[in-house]
């Protein structure tokens, strides 16, 4: 497949970048400055500029069979930038003929349990998980081939090659709620690659 990751040189994003690789796609790195991209990612191409600009963002959709985007703000602070990156991203994919979506939310979006810590960690980062339901939103009306990871707390350090994965239907994710971002990112491939209706999924680490 041709892949373009939005947010490529993002923690995340450098995981699904790498892994998109060795599983034989073609890999298109969308970012800000090309200057952040590691050597040693072996992207097929670079295409820089901001996600919300839909001119840059039909560069980097043309041609290709799937766009992943991983964005997050920086701060706690009032932000659009995810729902903004869709609402650019919708109509330069209809424009190249590109179906198949995926988007990297997260499990608080929905999640009601354990009470105290999601309205904890609403009360933090509520105008983040609200951008990611306008987002959300967005794509499940889109008429698009499209699928959302909502993962729980996200871990640098080496992954165990596995995840844990239950419907939107349900509240939580089986396994832990804890993940690392290297098995985010197989999770976030693997919905890619997937012959899959459209839904939502919660994410875990494998317990």
């Amino acid at each position: 497949m041709d892949i373009v990751v939005i947010g490529g040189t993002s923690r995340t994003g450098v995981h699904v970048v790498e892994q998109a690789v060795a599983r034989g796609h073609r890999v298109t790195v969308f970012c800000r400055d090309a200057a952040k991209v590691p050597p040693h990612l072996a992207a097929h191409r670079v295409v820089t500029g901001d996600a919300r600009d839909a001119v840059a963002l039909r560069s980097a959709v043309a041609g290709q069979d799937a766009v992943v985007c991983i964005l997050a703000p920086d701060g706690t602070g009032p932000t659009r930038l995810v729902s903004d990156c869709v609402a650019a991203l919708l109509p330069a994919m209809r424009d190249a003929g590109v179906e198949r979506v995926v988007l990297c939310s997260a499990r608080p979006v929905v999640a009601t349990r354990p009470a105290l810590v999601i309205g904890l960690l609403w009360l933090w980062l509520r105008n983040a998980y609200r951008d990611l339901a306008r987002a959300e939103g967005m794509l499940q009306t889109s008429g698009l081939d499209w699928r959302i990871g909502r993962p729980g707390r996200l871990v640098d350090g080496e992954g165990l090659g596995r995840y844990a994965v239950d419907d939107a239907d349900e509240d939580d994710a089986r396994g832990a709620r804890t993940m690392a971002r290297s098995d985010l990112a197989r999770a976030l491939l693997d919905l890619a690659e997937a012959e899959a209706p459209d839904r939502a999924w919660q994410l875990g680490g494998a317990a």
